[in-house]
């Protein structure tokens, strides 16, 4: 939370005798302190947490979600130099995907809005190549088997039909990688195209592609309440925008 380094290697820094609380050297790992009113140190210098940051960022596709420093490809923190601090992802869109996606430097919130257990909605506007039966919907509604085991299901509301093209919008309570594209890639109807256009109750408004913007405070709160409401039923019907 102050931006020195990962949890993991926290540990190795305390291990290795550079940490002092209140003046006083510690070696234990687990060690419990009061940020508020400790005086933590690193190699000497004290440390304070950062200031929560929250941002909604409209990513256009063709952008990617690592931080990664030797990334050839623009990446989404590229678009966001005005912000001060380390700022990572709140889950990814792949490289062809578009539409919204969080931003913060709070690990807690970041779980409460990716982890399944809290089941945070997230709609998309997806079009995918052929017209989809009724009975594969079923399935996608349902679950399908990936890799790494079934999906959840997913809420599909079909929005029109083409020729040989299906519209839809489809909300994910739960994603695992790329899992709108793996499913319907396994229904044999590849996703064509692929945008987030709401989570919770936030949606693309005022944002162009490469857009962004600080949350404020009653959104973060919004957002953290969905998360406590894991265990409410959704239906098809709540897939529909405002």
């Amino acid at each position: 939370m102050s931006g020195v380094c990962s949890r993991r290697a926290a540990d190795g820094l305390i291990a290795g005798g550079r940490v002092e609380v209140n003046g006083e050297l510690i070696r234990e790992l687990g060690s419990r302190v009061d940020p508020k009113n400790d005086d933590v140190r690193f190699d000497g210098n004290r440390i304070q947490p950062e200031r929560p940051v929250y941002v909604l960022f409209n990513k256009p596709a063709g952008i990617v979600c690592t931080n990664a420093r030797n990334e050839q490809k623009k990446r989404v923190i590229d678009f966001l130099p005005q912000v001060r601090g380390r700022l990572f992802t709140v889950g990814r869109l792949d490289l062809d995907s578009e539409g919204l996606i969080l931003l913060t430097n709070d690990g807690s919130f970041a779980l409460e809005m990716t982890h399944p257990r809290y089941g945070v909605p997230k709609l998309y506007a997806v079009l995918v190549r052929g017209r989809i039966e009724q009975q594969e919907l079923d399935k996608a509604r349902g679950g399908v088997w990936l890799a790494e085991g079934p999906t959840t299901g997913m809420n599909i509301k079909v929005e029109r039909t083409g020729k040989d093209k299906t519209y839809m919008k489809v909300t994910l309570r739960e994603g695992k990688n790329r899992e709108i594209r793996r499913v319907f890639a396994k229904l044999e109807h590849p996703v064509i195209s692929l945008k987030r256009i709401r989570i919770g109750d936030l949606n693309l408004h005022g944002l162009s592609p490469g857009a962004w913007r600080f949350l404020q405070p009653h959104e973060v709160q919004r957002l953290r309440d969905v998360a406590l409401q894991a265990d409410r039923p959704m239906h098809d019907d709540d897939s529909g925008e405002n």
